[in-house]
């Protein structure tokens, strides 16, 4: 059982087996500090010539603790999202699985020179088109539309806020699977930072990638 870790100012975690490193994505703010009875799952970016690779390595991962998901900044999303279910699947076929135990993604806090998470708890991740109701569009580079208006990161809530509707919307964040590991977690961390009161239930509960 591993009780927290720390990172002191640097962007690479390392394997302490396989000696890989995993470049991680950077923030100036610290999300979660500190995470107790965790087990670590890495992906590793890997070439061959000119195809990106994801690499799992979950040898370590006890099912009943906190996972902690170590992904390479660099990876596309839509070769991160599969893997990711892969070993959340398994995990919940597991007899030995904790129900209350969640899954979080580390990056670097590197203002408070850091090893910091995200809780990715209540985030599912779906390959496809959102087909319910309506899509936030967010592109690779991490700019956003809503029925094909430009609007900031920000603004997002109040914008949703003030479309006339006459039953409860249910917006999801809609995502291009080429947007990188490292620019999708700066985008979830800056809407972790909204001030406002809670969000509807349905609101930015299951993340969208085509």
């Amino acid at each position: 059982m591993r009780k927290s870790i720390l990172l002191w100012g640097l962007l690479v975690l390392l394997t302490s087996c396989a000696k890989k490193e995993v470049l991680l994505p950077e923030a100036n703010v610290t999300v979660v500090e500190k995470v107790d009875n965790w087990s670590p799952v890495y992906l590793f970016f890997d070439q061959k010539g000119k195809d990106t690779l994801a690499e799992l390595n979950r040898n370590n991962t006890i099912t009943s603790t906190n996972y902690i998901f170590n992904i390479d900044k660099r990876l596309p999303m839509r070769l991160v999202i599969p893997e990711v279910n892969l070993v959340l699947k398994k995990k919940a076929a597991s007899p030995h699985k904790n129900e209350v135990a969640q899954k979080y993604f580390s990056y670097s806090d590197i203002k408070a020179r850091r090893l910091a998470f995200l809780n990715g708890q209540r985030i599912k991740f779906t390959i496809g088109k959102y087909p319910y109701g309506i899509a936030v569009n967010v592109s690779k580079e991490g700019t956003v539309s809503i029925l094909k208006q430009s609007v900031a990161i920000e603004d997002i809530p109040t914008f949703l806020a003030q479309l006339p509707s006459d039953k409860p919307i249910q917006p999801q964040f809609q995502f291009d699977g080429d947007m990188t590991y490292g620019a999708y977690m700066k985008f979830r961390i800056a809407v972790q930072q909204w001030k406002m009161p809670a969000l509807g239930v349905h609101w930015f509960s299951e993340d969208y990638f085509n």
